[in-house]
């Protein structure tokens, strides 16, 4: 019986959630505007981290990645965005067979949260920026408890 890979299966659904956003926003969808932003956690950049826009009246959330230093940039559509971010990683698990299915005794696969997990959390994270032209860089400045 083939296993669930999260971390494929996360990737996947990132990406889809990104192009599905992307699909809604062409000619004749809703207006967008580039954000530029930074992520730290107790001061330090957060790399690699995934950063979600949600915008004032819902809908798909746009979603995009930290670059080494902590920069992100991301269209999102104007006013007040709920802000969600995570990090995760995952162990165990065995690898993928040559033919690309999962071994039936694939083991427990774990994951991690590397950054508190409510900032993963539109409801629990605190975090918003508001979604304007000319706006500021956005620091989302995170805290360990």
């Amino acid at each position: 019986m083939p296993r669930w890979d999260f971390g494929r299966s996360a990737w996947k659904l990132t990406v889809f959630v990104t192009l599905a956003a992307w699909a809604g926003c062409g000619p004749g969808g809703r207006e967008t505007i580039e954000v530029k932003g930074v992520v730290t956690l107790d001061g330090q950049p957060v790399a690699d981290a995934s950063v979600m826009f949600s915008g004032p009246e819902g809908g798909s959330p746009v979603t995009t990645k930290t670059d080494a230093s902590g920069n992100f940039t991301v269209r999102a559509v104007p006013g007040l965005n709920n802000v969600a971010v995570s990090k995760s990683e995952t162990s165990g698990g065995a690898p993928a067979q040559e033919d690309g299915t999962m071994p039936a005794d694939g083991g427990k696969v774990e994951v991690k949260s590397l950054i508190p997990p409510k900032y993963a959390d539109f409801r629990n994270s605190g975090l918003t920026a508001d979604v304007a032209k000319g706006m500021d860089t956005v620091r989302l400045e995170l805290a360990s408890p």
